[in-house]
């Protein structure tokens, strides 16, 4: 991710203006520091951001956020008057790097995942500092025994970019370690208010939990008294209590709060199995575990925040400003399936649109893996969406009373109506395979905002297709109706098309490409309405006025195009179709290379056209004559190559005519 290093880089005093606005805004009458000393933390954070996304190894400038947190604990601050310096780059960086994907520089994709690597590089210099800040704090627990030299261990892998879950696990496994008790699990208040299980040591212990909700809600009734706590079986224990400690099959555990600042993020459950005291040395391990893991558990909290506002921007901002930009509809379906998946952390997803005829979905556009989107099962739930306008998640092993368990071979889905203006157009989903992927209420709200951006987005360039549709037809009525002017001149833009086609595709053109020559091909003359009948009939030769109202028709030609935007690639090509390779043509007098290579060959097809077809003022020549003439203006008035290549078709294909 050299990039983002270099833009960071490049717009340093931009980010930092940025930041000392967010310390007036954020901080001001908050934080126990000056501006200025944040000022400055922000400014080493910066250089330290820049060398670690270079993969350039710097310890210095952690080492120095360690130094912050042990003088913020010296000098008595809470956790609530420690500012948090990472967290104002990381906005002020992905302020400035918005601007970047409005100017079309970057995509909003590769910003996102840009911005995963500076989240974790901010989140080590946070930790770095919670960790002496804490340990400061618990130093007279710290030097009860060596076993606390593991938790300093643990700062590595608490820090670490593994997988969430995976991390999470090997955690557990280090606090039963740390604390000597053979059980420890890990519950966390992640994306709501409702406990919910994370990691265990003994995945047996895991699913009796999964399975205890209203237990859970019991415990987190404990939680919130603060602890740490010691629950014993047959004391005055609520129903719930007793009920998880016979499911978990235990006379006692220790349960630690885990706290950041004043808020409760999670607890930690230790246990020794089915017996089994804790002594003092045990609960002051498990309380310093749970206070260095409780920086983790809301680092992944704020991560997850400044996620959510990037995916609500994203969903609002960056969609809505590709509204006015009508792509093919297949370009566009992937584009906004690339935008989808990239803010849903997703790895695969599918745009289905309901059949004129029948209203069936039908899958218009896929990404990934997305097989899935065709199991008679999710269709059941995509019809259901389609026809009430509601946004459904889908979670493997988690029933849903409207469809039932909706096994489809993933872990999560999320699936939104594409509605506009009450009108329901199809619907767009996303899915993960990731172990254990759970959305949140806040990632279904972040995709239907999206969803509903998109479905505005589609929905204008259908009409935008239709209206082009339309317009197109009327100009090529128009053609048909000039030609018709002049009997002499019906079918030449048809004619001309054939040929200037061939030599396209002769020439190695693109599909698109080719397209491009045969629209301005059939288009070419529409300029001749503005051209009166006596000059464009005239048997004789014609005057230098006259001349220059026939030069003027590619000028007016491209007037009549003008607003299609779908056809803005072959204005060029008419408007300059009657250049010369010598520079001596009109409108503007280009040459060689400079006239757009569409014109130079169209130039070739419609002068063998008209040479070849009868005229007021002259009979056709025969294919012999005209092909002279072409090879005797070869490098004078037509591009040799293209000349070159005509002759060759006409060589080949005698009745191409």
């Amino acid at each position: 991710m050299t990039w983002i290093a270099d833009a960071i880089s490049g717009s340093r005093a931009e980010i930092l203006e940025r930041v000392a606005a967010l310390i007036t805004e954020r901080e001001a009458g908050r934080s126990a520091l000056p501006p200025d000393e944040i000022h400055r933390q922000a400014e080493m954070t910066l250089e330290l951001l820049v060398s670690r996304l270079r993969k350039v190894e710097s310890t210095a400038s952690l080492d120095r956020w360690g130094t912050i947190g042990e003088n913020c604990s010296e000098r008595g601050l809470t956790m609530a008057e420690i500012p948090n310096t990472p967290d104002l780059v990381k906005r002020a960086i992905w302020g400035e790097m918005e601007k970047r994907v409005e100017e079309g520089a970057i995509s909003l994709p590769d910003l996102v995942d840009a911005m995963m690597d500076v989240e974790l590089v901010l989140s080590e210099c946070r930790f770095a500092m919670m960790r002496t800040y804490l340990g400061s704090r618990n130093i007279k627990v710290t030097e009860k025994t060596k076993r606390i030299e593991a938790l300093y261990s643990m700062a590595d892998l608490l820090s670490s970019e593994g997988n969430k879950r995976e991390v999470y696990t090997e955690i557990v496994e280090k606090v039963a370690s740390i604390t000597g008790l053979g059980r420890c699990s890990l519950l966390a208040f992640l994306g709501g208010e409702e406990l919910e299980i994370v990691a265990c040591n003994r995945w047996d212990a895991t699913g009796t939990i999964r399975q205890s909700t209203a237990d859970l809600a019991a415990l987190k009734a404990v939680v919130l008294l603060g602890g740490p706590v010691i629950l014993k079986k047959g004391g005055h224990n609520p129903p719930e209590i007793e009920r998880l400690l016979d499911d978990y099959g235990t006379s006692v555990v220790l349960l630690v709060p885990m706290m950041s600042g004043e808020k409760y993020v999670g607890l930690l459950l230790l246990d020794q199995g089915e017996t089994g005291e804790f002594v003092p040395e045990q609960i002051a391990l498990a309380v310093a575990c749970a206070n260095q893991i409780a920086v983790t558990v809301e680092k992944s909290g704020l991560f997850a925040e400044m996620e959510g506002k990037m995916k609500h921007m994203a969903a609002v901002g960056i969609v809505a400003r590709t509204l006015s930009s009508f792509l093919d509809p297949d370009e566009q379906h992937k584009s906004l399936l690339e935008m989808a998946t990239a803010l849903a952390h997703a790895d695969s997803g599918a745009i289905l649109i309901p059949e004129e005829m029948f209203g069936k979905l039908k899958e218009a556009a896929s990404t990934g893996e997305a097989g899935w989107v065709s199991d008679e099962a999710f269709l059941e739930v995509a019809d259901w969406v389609n026809r009430h306008g509601e946004t459904v998640l889908l979670l493997k092993g988690v029933k849903d009373p409207r469809f039932g368990d909706v096994d489809i071979g993933i872990e999560a889905s999320i699936v939104s109506p594409l509605m506009v203006r009450g009108k329901i157009i199809g619907v767009i989903t996303v899915g993960s395979r990731t172990p254990d992927e759970r959305y949140t209420s806040d990632s279904l709200e972040v995709f239907g905002n999206f969803a509903a951006q998109a479905a505005v987005s589609i929905e204008n360039t259908k009409l935008n297709e239709r209206l082009e549709d339309t317009y197109l037809g009327a100009i090529a009525s128009l053609a048909a109706a000039i030609e018709a002017r002049d009997p002499y001149t019906v079918g030449h833009s048809a004619r001309v098309t054939q040929y200037s086609v061939a030599i396209a595709e002769s020439m190695g053109l693109s599909g698109e490409e080719v397209e491009e020559v045969r629209l301005a091909a059939l288009l070419h003359d529409l300029g001749k309405i503005g051209v009166p009948d006596s000059i464009l009939n005239k048997a004789g030769r014609l005057t230098e006025e006259e001349y220059s109202a026939i030069k003027m028709h590619p000028v007016l030609s491209m007037r009549i195009i003008e607003p299609l935007p779908h056809l803005g690639n072959i204005i060029p090509i008419i408007y300059h179709h009657h250049e010369r390779y010598d520079g001596l043509g009109y409108v503007d007098g280009k040459a060689g290379d400079d006239i757009p290579l569409g014109a130079r060959i169209l130039a070739v097809a419609d002068s063998f056209e008209a040479m070849t077809s009868d005229r007021p003022y002259r009979k056709a020549l025969s294919r012999e004559e005209a092909t002279a003439e072409m090879r005797r203006n070869s490098g004078s008035q037509f591009d040799p190559e293209v000349v070159r290549q005509f002759m060759d078709l006409l060589e080949q294909i005698t009745s191409i005519k």
